[in-house]
């Protein structure tokens, strides 16, 4: 769950300890997104369900995923 605070690729990468780049040649070499895809298209499945399924405004999701400001979000 920490898409929903954590939006970079720094954050994954020192978690592995590793930096951004060798993580984004891991993923290269295997034939994978980039590690920031993926956590974009993360971000956008749970913006897309919670549009879908709850009644919470916009400017709630964008706040429960992490944007501080709802524009950023859309």
């Amino acid at each position: 769950m920490h898409y929903k605070q954590e939006h970079e690729v720094q954050n994954y990468a020192a978690r592995l300890f590793k930096v951004p780049k060798t993580l984004a040649n891991y993923f290269g070499k295997y034939g994978s997104k980039s590690p920031r895809n993926i956590i974009h298209q993360r971000i956008s499945l749970e913006a897309k369900r919670q549009l879908t399924y709850t009644d919470r405004s916009v400017e709630e999701i964008a706040e429960s995923l992490g944007f501080e400001d709802a524009g950023h979000f859309s």
